[in-house]
């Protein structure tokens, strides 16, 4: 298996945990660190919206409660036909721990995946490369 295929069975697990009453829209996300570690998470809405957290804030935060500090790679999977990118927020989070050669995977449940890199998706971030 390759990278993209692991994140992708990784998010698609995490999406089916989503806990998400209010939206129906499931949301899982799969990370690669630079150290070769996978983590994931999912969305976790709240009735006191937008209180809910963002798939990629919980990977993220996986990664960092394990020591990890840089992704490589991250998978960003919607239970949707439609891809979908990160929200703002979440771009801003990815590019905090992003090197310009991050992958940046988004992918619907047909399978269909889109790459991009940080400054693609957020090409004026607080963050220097």
């Amino acid at each position: 298996m390759n990278n993209t295929t692991n994140l992708f069975s990784l998010a698609t697990k995490a999406a089916q945990k989503a806990y998400c009453p209010y939206s129906k829209f499931a949301v899982g996300s799969a990370i690669l660190s630079t150290n070769g570690n996978f983590y994931f998470g999912c969305n976790v809405e709240n009735i006191s919206y937008p209180v809910g957290t963002c798939a990629e804030a919980g990977a993220i935060s996986a990664m960092i409660a394990n020591g990890d500090t840089s992704i490589a790679e991250i998978l960003i999977y919607a239970d949707s036909q439609e891809l979908i990118s990160p929200c703002g927020a979440c771009r801003q989070r990815i590019a905090e721990f992003a090197t310009p050669q991050t992958l940046i995977h988004v992918a619907n449940k047909q399978g269909t995946i889109k790459t991009y890199n940080i400054t693609e998706l957020l090409p004026h971030s607080f963050s220097e490369f």
